[in-house]
């Protein structure tokens, strides 16, 4: 792998693991997203527009954030949802060695419901906004390619 590639992967890593746990991954989990995309090209695609939906998401957990909830609808099988997945499953695998860990919120049913629709209401905001931004260009650069949606 070239050091630049490393850098972007680790850069992507260091994005994505704030958006999904707000906080920076640790040595072990950059280095199993690196081994990842070192050991499948199955993390990297050819089309345009899954290549600017990855770049826009690697600007920042904002970014991601906003790039995701586009693409969890409408961009399944494009490389930001599968490198996602990756890293959600590297950190679900290595939560206990890590120091991760799944906190329960003690909060009433009322607490949780407020929480539920505010978090519902965020969404379709940044899904909204997601739409103008991303629609129009993947229009103009098409999808991520068929051969990427048959094997899921």
């Amino acid at each position: 792998m070239m050091p630049a590639d490393a850098a972007r992967l680790r850069r992507e890593c260091e994005v994505f693991c704030r958006y999904l746990i707000g906080r920076a991954p640790g040595a072990y989990i950059l280095e199993k997203y690196c081994e990842a995309h070192e050991r499948s090209a199955e993390y990297s695609s050819p089309a345009a527009f899954d290549r600017v939906l990855l770049s826009f998401a690697s600007r920042g957990p904002s970014f991601a954030r906003l790039a995701d909830s586009y693409a969890c609808l409408f961009a399944r099988y494009s490389s930001l949802r599968r490198k996602l997945i990756l890293l959600f499953s590297i950190l679900e695998s290595a939560s206990a060695q890590h120091g991760f860990s799944d906190a329960v919120d003690g909060s009433g049913q009322p607490v949780l419901f407020v929480k539920i629709v505010f978090r519902g209401v965020l969404f379709a905001l940044r899904l909204a906004l997601a739409c103008v931004l991303f629609l129009p260009l993947r229009l103009v650069l098409g999808g991520s390619p068929p051969a990427a949606r048959r094997g899921h």
